[in-house]
């Protein structure tokens, strides 16, 4: 588009409708054969992210600016030069395969510990995403080996999976790639193992999409802060998606953990409730209240067993994570800790 800058500009500045009308407008003019007019500057512009970015926590009823953890430091495309906080003897390394990843070593692997998939939001990497869930210290605990996939600068200057493009949404593209990696890794351990996948926002969303075209592949999933398969083709839906909720092709066809923060203003909780949309009239609802805040659980087991967790003034940010890392709420519930238990009773 001729005025991508100025598109650009108008998300980071939370102008999403307007970014939107944008998008339109360009397509229109190109259509008609008219060079686009320069648009109108907002001189008001609201905080936010790019379409699956993540939102900082809230703060006291403030928004506050999406930041990096406090170990970040200058590296390689802005990366984080240091590995996050590892429990004794574990490793962590960086691999290179379809997509360049990291990998978690437990210290003690177990044999018949699964392998987890983590995909991070946009904005974030490996090592920030591990900070901020603790999922390293959650899976040395079985002896479970990690996989980070990371998203280039190169490929989305905002580190953004590719959710919204129908080129990413089959057995192709980066769900194809993170599959490949995950196969490489299963194969080098040796015994079968099965394979859980996570992911945050972008990367939830992109878990969707792994478990809804690779169920040979996934056991199980864990989408926080995402949005369901189908619910947008390109970044106008995407945006549209992001702010009231978008279409769903339908359940998954693995069982699922799904977890969305009543207050999150950059992807609607419309969303989280879309995984069980066909299933809520057969849900078993009860509430919890853990490390803080309290959460509405609908809970299905057929046809796949699916979680909803809907947490009462948690914004749009892993629930119960660790500071170190970005976008990540302190205050319970500990959405790490319920995955791991989801994952274990799907094995």
């Amino acid at each position: 588009m001729a005025d991508m800058t100025e598109i650009l500009r108008l998300v980071r500045d939370g102008r999403l409708g307007a970014a939107t009308d944008e998008i339109q407008r360009t397509l229109r003019d190109r259509a008609a054969g008219r060079t686009p007019e320069p648009p109108m500057k907002d001189v008001t512009p609201i905080p936010t992210a790019l379409p699956g970015a993540v939102a900082a926590p809230p703060n006291r009823g403030k928004r506050v600016r999406p930041r990096k953890a406090a170990w970040h430091a200058a590296g390689a495309e802005g990366r984080p030069v240091t590995a996050p906080a590892l429990p004794s003897g574990a490793e962590w390394l960086s691999q290179q395969g379809a997509l360049p990843y990291r990998l978690f070593v437990p210290s003690a692997p177990a044999a018949e510990a699964p392998v987890i998939v983590m995909l991070h939001g946009c904005t974030q990497t490996p090592e920030d995403f591990a900070a901020g869930t603790a999922i390293c210290a959650a899976a040395d605990a079985i002896g479970a080996h990690v996989i980070f996939p990371e998203q280039t600068r190169r490929t989305n200057a905002n580190l953004c999976w590719s959710w919204f493009e129908p080129a990413h949404q089959g057995r192709s593209g980066e769900a194809q790639a993170i599959v490949a990696i995950t196969e490489s890794v299963r194969a080098g351990l040796g015994a079968p193992r099965p394979v859980h996948v996570a992911g945050l926002s972008a990367g939830g969303a992109m878990a969707a999409i792994l478990g809804a075209r690779y169920p040979e592949v996934v056991r199980s999933v864990a989408i926080h802060s995402g949005l369901p398969v189908g619910a947008a083709r390109d970044l106008a839906s995407a945006f549209a998606a992001m702010k009231a909720g978008g279409p769903s092709e339908g359940p998954l066809p693995v069982p699922a953990i799904v977890f969305h923060g009543m207050a999150d203003r950059t992807v609607a909780p419309a969303n989280g409730a879309a995984f069980l949309a066909d299933h809520l009239g057969q849900a078993d609802i009860s509430a919890t209240e853990r490390g803080g805040r309290r959460a509405t659980i609908s809970a299905v087991a057929a046809p796949v067993r699916m979680e909803l967790w809907e947490i009462e003034g948690l914004g749009h940010a892993w629930s119960g994570g660790d500071p170190r890392g970005s976008y990540a709420d302190p205050v319970g519930p500990d959405a790490t800790a319920e995955m791991m238990r989801f994952f274990a009773q799907t094995r």
